[in-house]
């Protein structure tokens, strides 16, 4: 049995934070862009907008479930955790929309096409003589004509997407590619430098996630009570504000009071966050 470590001098509790303050203003402006998205599209269709919608609305879920994670008893922090993985990979997808909205949210959806006709192409190869399942593919085939159809794909990519569609690239391949400016691509570089890898970890449940969860399983013996579930609220309050700023670059929602009020508190409570927003989003919400 390893002794309780003695916690160190310079292991000094964090200001506490009254959650209220944050959660009310970024709850109501989440849902606000993600109302106004929506009708800025009914008016007048952006596959930007279209596709910032749905990625905000399934990110605004993660965002609750964590919550729930650390809320509930008994406690699940080390998932929630895991779970901003998610948020991070989505800042990545809105970050190449921002970069390019005629081209990337394009490609995001025929990447999609490309998964569907993979997928169906497997069913069919080992579903195809069944006849219980003949509805069901039908049905799928007609879901593949229709999205062919709409985003007008060439007969190659339509009939052969692996040759002609490429998947969406993940976080490093972006960078590796260098598809960003140089300020989004050094900004987006400092966030995968410091948060990816502990992300991946816990995701991946390599000896980070493995040891996370193991920490969080013994929270009598923590240093700072409830810490490592703040945490994990605290970096998907960032990752959220990080996208909705980027898609308020873009699409002009009207919300950059809001969303400088909301860095303001976050950032006064994080000097992670302030850094952030000083070195890049100053400039980027300036009226």
């Amino acid at each position: 049995m390893v002794d309780r470590i003695t916690k160190p001098s310079w292991a000094t509790d964090p200001e506490p934070l009254d959650f209220k303050v944050v959660n009310e203003p970024l709850e109501k402006l989440v849902q606000r862009t993600i109302d106004t998205l929506e009708r800025k599209g009914g008016a007048q269709f952006s596959e930007f907008d279209f596709l910032a919608q749905k990625i905000v609305a399934g990110c605004y879920q993660t965002y609750k479930a964590i919550r729930k994670l650390v809320a509930e008893d008994p406690k699940y922090p080390a998932q929630a955790h895991i779970l901003n993985r998610s948020l991070l990979d989505s800042i990545f997808v809105i970050e190449a929309f921002s970069e390019d909205p005629g081209k990337y949210p394009k490609a995001y959806a025929l990447a999609g096409y490309r998964m569907m006709w993979e997928e169906y192409t497997k069913e069919v190869q080992e579903y195809g003589n069944d006849p219980n399942w003949n509805g069901y593919l039908a049905d799928k085939a007609k879901l593949l004509e229709f999205a062919a159809k709409n985003y007008e794909l060439s007969d190659g990519e339509r009939n052969s997407p692996r040759e002609n569609i490429p998947y969406w690239p993940i976080p490093s391949t972006m960078l590796r590619d260098r598809i960003f400016s140089d300020s989004r691509h050094l900004f987006l570089k400092e966030l995968y430098d410091w948060h990816y890898g502990w992300e991946s970890a816990l995701s991946h449940f390599q000896w980070g996630g493995m040891s996370a969860t193991v920490f969080s399983s013994f929270p009598e013996n923590h240093w700072h009570p409830g810490k490592f579930e703040s945490d994990a609220v605290y970096k998907s309050i960032l990752y959220l504000l990080i996208i909705i700023s980027e898609i308020e670059a873009v699409s002009n929602l009207g919300i950059k009071q809001d969303l400088k009020y909301i860095w303001t508190i976050v950032g006064s409570y994080w000097e992670e966050a302030k850094g952030f927003y000083d070195k890049r989003f100053t400039e980027l919400l300036r009226d």
